[in-house]
């Protein structure tokens, strides 16, 4: 372990760029090592898509599913699903019950590209806790996700402009 990982953050702004810099090499690791198929999501939100439908095959998903899952306006949902259905990701069926509802489906080969590459995702995931505790497996996880939920409640404040922390940052953003 190197020496300064672990000291305590110096409140100069050393954990954004962390974070960021982490971000980039798992970015790196998985375009490298990407087990893929010739029939591949385009973009983050396309992967998305792909792993929500992935996961809900139980049940029918509609575009309101993901407008609501993803926080993403009905255009951007409708654009990105006629490109994944283009691309041979997707398939929409008309529902008989309603016309106007389209069950998003993903096809054979989406399916399988995609277990494939969740499959890749926990060896990756393994790799990267390589050496810890289980106990500093959870912590790690819990830090993330109050990490995560921190942000969320700033991004919350800076789009509807409540000044009670925001304002300050905002200030410095621009």
């Amino acid at each position: 372990m190197e020496e300064n990982a672990s000291r305590p953050p110096q409140g100069n702004g050393e954990i954004p760029f962390l974070v960021r810099a982490i971000h980039n090499q798992i970015k790196t690791v998985i375009s490298r090592g990407d087990p893929g198929t010739d029939k591949r999501p385009q973009s983050q939100l396309q992967g998305g898509i792909l792993g929500y439908i992935y996961h809900h095959q139980d049940s029918p998903v509609y575009q309101k599913d993901l407008e609501r899952e993803f926080g993403i306006s009905g255009a951007t949902a409708s654009n990105t699903l006629q490109v994944m259905e283009k691309n041979g990701l997707v398939i929409r069926r008309i529902q008989e019950k309603d016309a106007r509802l389209k069950r998003i489906q993903l096809t054979e080969e989406a399916a399988v590209g995609h277990a494939r590459m969740e499959s890749y995702m926990r060896t990756l995931e393994s790799r990267m806790l390589e050496g810890m505790t289980e106990g500093e497996v959870a912590e790690l996880t819990r830090l993330l996700h109050f990490l995560k939920g921190n942000l969320d409640h700033l991004k919350t404040e800076l789009e509807t402009g409540d000044e009670a922390d925001g304002a300050t940052l905002a200030a410095f953003s621009r």
